[in-house]
């Protein structure tokens, strides 16, 4: 099976979340058959953004870390969440 990649050029972030807003609506209601099924909005993001303040006023840096779902076969998000909300399909 092809699998699918989005790339982020961390240089040129600027924090907009268009990606995150872009991943989303990729995933909730879109029926993918056979690879996935249509996800309903339980508010859950595949894609994170990690805001990282550097320096100190007046010269203060802002970066912005994309941290995507890795979609990993042993994913050590699943059994670390106590409260069952993630999980992996078949």
């Amino acid at each position: 099976m092809n699998m699918k990649a989005l790339v982020i050029d961390i240089t040129k972030c600027n924090g907009c979340y268009n990606c995150q807003i872009a991943c989303k609506d990729e995933h909730v209601a879109n029926d993918w058959t056979p690879y996935a099924k249509p996800q309903p909005d339980t508010g859950h993001f595949w894609l994170k953004i990690t805001e990282m303040v550097r320096g100190s006023v007046p010269k203060v840096r802002m970066s912005y870390i994309p941290v995507l779902c890795m979609h990993c076969d042993e994913a050590p998000c699943i059994p670390a969440c106590t409260a069952k909300a993630i999980y992996k399909r078949d």
